[in-house]
Order: structure tokens, then C-alpha cells, then sequence
């Protein structure tokens, strides 16, 4: 086997698609990022995306008063003028909705800044260049959530979007603006086997779950997605690549470790504090933080 591989890599096939260098590789190619969006957005025929551009880690500035900073994952822009953006997000926090609006609004933006230095827009006379003052075009948000979401879904994939409750009410389920997409993936709620994906999403949702346990991953009959394989292959990476992310693997294992530390430092802080209690009993203390009968004994004893 290559030397060069990382120790914990050695016997897995892939590398996983869910680290930002994992992401990279398996959607490091036009037909790669077409094939997936196609499908999660179910479009067909005519309606499918012809060409489009895409980067990766695409910065946004912005002066809100004082400037502002986000980082897309993948951005990409088609020929039918959509703007996307995929996240691939490999842990919740406290403000993910907050999060996915914010990073829309600046798509928003950017896609509108983009939209009027266009060869197309530039050609409109004055006149329609005011009438179109306040078009913005249509923006997707794509997010690849490894974990949870914070409000009830029943499947792997939900849509938000803009809706008038009046219309609700009234049992009309359509959104008031339909070029204002957020595309929500959950991916611990993907349950499909491989004998049970029959689309380019879920082969690609199967990719992004399974691709890291270790194991050859089946072929599921789509030529993209295969290519995308074997440039998140081991075998195929060259050096530079594997030190990246040897690189990145340490730091998210430091990140891990720090996270674990914080919260045992902050269980022991509870414990601290029920001691003062003289009604909770070392057993009761025990229940309550899940620390051992063994461990609370010596934390008291050490006081």
C-alpha cells in the first residue's frame, strides 16, 4: 500500500465525501454537479441544465454597514441564469435556520450583482434597466445536513419557500414566489439500501452516507457517478491531496477533543454545584449528569 496514505485511511477505500476535501473531489466536475441538481430538483428534458459554472469555497463581501463575510461550499451558476449554492453541513448548531437564511440572502445579492454585469443586461436600455430595477433571479440553497434538523421531517428531502398563510388556509399549497428555493437533505434520515436506489439523488445521498465506512461502494448503472467515485478513490489521490487531509483529519479530531473536554469540564461544574445540595444523594448526582458512581465519589473526595 502507498506509505504516503494516513493510518486511519489504510483499508478504506474512499475518502469521505462529507470533509471538505471528500466534497471537493466527488463534485470536481460540471457533469457531477448537473447530475445531482437535475435530479434533486427534478427537472427533465428541455427543463434540464445545459451548462453551467461552478467554484468551490466562493467568498461573498459585503458592506452591511461594516463588511460582512460568507464562504459557499459550491456555488455555481447556470445558463437558464439560476444561482445556486451547496452546503455540505457535517454538524448541527444552535442557529442552522438562521444560518441557511443568512447565506441566502447574500446568494440573493450576489446573484442580483452577477445578474446586472451580464453581457444581457448590459445591452437593455436605460428605460428597461430601471423597469427591472428590483428582478432579482432565481436562487437555490441546496444543504446536505449529516445530522438532525431542528424542526420535524418525515422524509430525507424537504423544500422550503415562501407561502401565503392566507392560501393555506384556503387549502392552496403554492408558493407565492417560486424563485426563491431551499433544498434541505437529511442525510441520517436516508434509510435506502443500495438494492433500493433507483435515481442519480439517491445514488449520490448513498455516496455521501456510505462512501467513508471503508467497503467498495456498488454501481448503480450512472457513469457520473462512478467518475465521482474514483476521485474520492485512495488509490487515486496524489500525495498533496492525502496531506491535505491528513491534515484536516487532525484538525477535526483537535476540534473533537476540545468539544469533549469543554463538556466534561462543564458536567463537572454541575457536579460542583449539587454537592451543595445536601438532599441529592452521590447516586442521585450520578443519574442526573451520567458520570460514574466511581468517578462523582472521587470528585468529591478531591474537594
Amino acid at each position: 500500500m502507498n506509505q504516503s496514505i494516513p493510518e486511519k485511511l489504510k483499508g478504506k477505500t474512499y475518502i469521505d465525501p462529507r470533509t471538505d476535501i471528500g466534497f471537493k473531489n466527488l463534485f470536481a466536475s460540471k457533469d457531477a454537479i448537473k447530475d445531482f441538481v437535475d435530479g434533486i430538483l427534478h427537472l427533465k428534458g428541455d427543463d434540464q441544465i445545459k451548462d453551467l459554472k461552478y467554484s468551490f469555497d466562493e467568498a461573498i463581501r459585503f458592506m452591511v454597514p461594516e463588511e460582512r463575510k460568507v464562504i459557499l461550499d459550491a456555488f455555481a451558476t447556470t445558463g437558464s441564469k439560476r444561482f445556486l449554492n451547496i452546503e455540505m453541513q457535517k454538524a448541527d448548531h444552535s442557529f442552522f435556520i438562521d444560518r441557511t437564511i443568512l447565506y441566502k440572502a447574500f446568494l440573493v445579492i450576489k446573484g442580483k450583482h452577477e445578474m446586472e454585469k451580464s453581457e444581457e443586461f448590459k445591452t437593455l436600455t436605460k428605460e428597461e434597466k430601471e423597469y427591472r430595477r428590483y428582478e432579482i433571479p432565481e436562487t437555490i440553497s441546496i444543504w446536505i445536513c449529516n445530522f438532525e434538523l431542528p424542526h420535524r421531517m418525515g422524509n430525507y428531502i424537504d423544500e422550503w419557500a415562501i407561502y401565503s398563510k392566507e392560501m393555506l388556509n384556503r387549502g392552496t399549497v403554492e408558493t407565492v414566489f417560486p424563485k426563491n428555493k431551499y433544498i434541505i437533505v437529511c442525510l441520517p434520515k436516508f434509510n435506502k439500501t443500495a438494492d433500493e436506489v433507483k435515481d442519480p439523488v439517491d445514488a449520490w445521498l448513498y455516496v455521501l452516507k456510505h462512501a467513508h465506512e471503508g467497503d467498495p461502494l456498488p454501481d448503480f448503472g450512472n457513469g457520473i457517478v462512478n467518475e465521482a467515485l474514483k476521485r474520492i478513490k485512495i488509490e487515486n489521490l496524489d500525495k498533496t491531496t492525502l496531506t491535505e487531509l491528513e491534515r484536516e483529519m487532525i484538525a477535526k479530531e483537535e476540534i473533537e477533543c476540545r468539544l469533549a473536554g469543554a463538556k466534561i469540564e462543564t458536567r463537572y461544574e454541575m457536579i460542583d454545584a449539587m454537592f451543595a445540595n445536601p438532599k441529592l444523594t452521590d447516586e442521585d448526582i450520578s443519574a442526573i449528569s451520567r458520570i460514574s458512581l466511581d468517578e462523582i465519589k472521587k470528585r468529591r473526595a478531591q474537594r
